[in-house]
């Protein structure tokens, strides 16, 4: 048998497999119910209609082009030619085609901008999420610096100081006794001005008291 007659229904014919095989894949994949999308699940359903579309429309042509080499009945090419007959895949086209556009306008579109808005509010939240840890972070850094020039500035004295019952000087950590001011100094910020208490001018400078309070 001619090769180029045989090539139109051996070509549909797998048609029709690939076409089956798709089809079955969308029904099957829409059975599962385990897509976490609507939109992905509508996407499957338009896709799912084109594929038998095509697939019925295979299957016609098919039939038609197998009947004419012989391999089938020729009173099926009879039957699928008859003018009644030849309109059922064009009909299922324009329903295929209406049925995908009813589709669209009232499941894709509405989908596709719930999609879209809810992509937008998780924008937003993540938005408000990283403003509010960059703001915690900041908080954080300031405590942190607060805390550090408060331990920078305030130096306490603890535990038992030891001190000299008759010079009054201090033994430090390393065990050198110093006077009371260099001590304090050196272990804090605080700084002395020297002076003389009214009791010791007394005792060490009664020549500048004055006479009044000698009486």
């Amino acid at each position: 048998m001619d090769f180029i007659k045989l090539f139109s229904p051996v070509s549909y014919w797998l048609l029709i497999l690939l076409w089956s095989w798709i089809f079955l894949f969308y029904l099957r994949r829409i059975r599962q119910r385990k897509l976490e999308s609507r939109f992905i699940t509508t996407l499957l359903v338009i896709l799912a209609i084109d594929a038998f579309r095509t697939l019925f429309e295979s299957l016609y042509f098919g039939a038609w082009y197998t009947s004419l080499v012989g391999l089938i009945p020729r009173a099926i090419h009879d039957f699928l030619i008859r003018p009644e007959n030849v309109l059922i895949p064009k009909v299922l086209n324009v329903v295929a085609a209406v049925l995908i556009i009813v589709i669209v306008l009232r499941r894709w579109f509405p989908q596709e901008e719930e999609e879209r808005e809810r992509h937008r509010s998780h924008v937003l939240a993540l938005e408000k999420e990283i403003r509010e840890r960059k703001q915690a972070e900041a908080e954080k850094e300031n405590l942190i610096a607060e805390l550090q020039r408060a331990l920078e500035e305030v130096k306490t004295l603890r535990g038992i100081l030891p001190i000299c019952s008759f010079c009054k000087k201090v033994r430090d950590d390393e065990g050198y006794w110093r006077q009371v001011d260099v001590y304090i100094k050196q272990q804090t910020d605080v700084d002395f001005s020297h002076s003389v208490c009214p009791e010791c001018v007394r005792k060490h400078y009664p020549e500048f008291i004055p006479r009044h309070e000698d009486d």
